[in-house]
């Protein structure tokens, strides 16, 4: 790290969205060290998505801030987004076209030139294991392989930081598996940093390095794996303490 980089890459302060339902998000604040794996654990409706959709620009009335490299993400999302490799709430793709011509449109947009952009697509359809499958029209994907291209567009760039809502989403053990192995590699070969969600607690254990508990819209408690794993038998345990927990300060009147 240069004196001029901070030393984390993304932050997010006091995020704030509340829908029409009374859902939403309120006074979210994290942030991302380079190459660290960040998990965020909920259950489905806790806020995660919503978090991840402020992060990206796919929401933009929001109260708080997010940072990328200290710049606020709302003064330049077009430059933000450049930098940062996205699979939120589900993959976004032509399904009418083949992976290849999806990643191709993908490569376009960052201007790669045609030798550059055919080997990365190559590579990235052989790291998610869609080469032999990438003629196929995307549309008639499995719910896992549709993920795997979610995934490979995502990788498109070679960006800095990823941000994967549930990434794992309708894979096998073996496809889990490999998501996590190159999440992995990716933060450990290249030192990139990742926001990964889940609500599957054995998961993220495996792969982060700190992991942020979400609970009806709002950041209980954030700790570091290594520190989890040293007072608690699983993460999963952990997250049943810090949510019950909760539960018994409201049953008190908050004390």
């Amino acid at each position: 790290m240069t004196a001029s980089q901070p030393s984390y890459i993304l932050t997010a302060a006091r995020l704030k969205k509340q829908y029409r339902n009374g859902r939403g998000v309120e006074d979210i604040s994290f942030s991302i060290r380079r190459g660290e794996i960040f998990g965020l654990l909920g259950a489905n409706g806790a806020g995660k998505t919503t978090t991840m959709k402020i992060i990206t620009g796919l929401i933009t009335r929001y109260g708080g801030t997010v940072r990328l490299d200290g710049e606020d993400i709302a003064e330049n999302p077009a430059k933000a987004l450049r930098r940062m490799g996205c699979l939120v709430e589900a993959p976004s793709f032509y399904g009418y076209m083949s992976a290849e011509k999806n990643l191709k449109t993908a490569a376009a947009y960052y201007g790669m030139d045609k030798a550059k952009a055919e080997s990365e697509i190559a590579a990235k359809l052989q790291l998610v294991k869609l080469y032999q499958f990438r003629k196929d029209k995307a549309a008639k994907y499995s719910l896992g392989m549709k993920q795997r291209l979610g995934l490979a567009l995502a990788m498109i760039g070679d960006p800095e930081i990823y941000v994967l809502d549930e990434p794992a989403n309708g894979m096998d053990i073996e496809g889990i598996v490999e998501i996590r192995n190159i999440i992995l590699n990716l933060a450990c070969e290249r030192r990139a940093s990742f926001l990964v969600s889940s609500h599957l607690a054995p998961e993220l254990q495996k792969m982060c390095h700190r992991v942020g508990i979400i609970h009806d819209g709002a950041l209980r408690e954030t700790a570091e794996m290594d520190w989890i794993l040293e007072n608690y038998p699983s993460l999963e345990d952990y997250y049943l303490s810090v949510i019950n927990s909760e539960g018994r300060r409201s049953i008190n009147g908050g004390k």
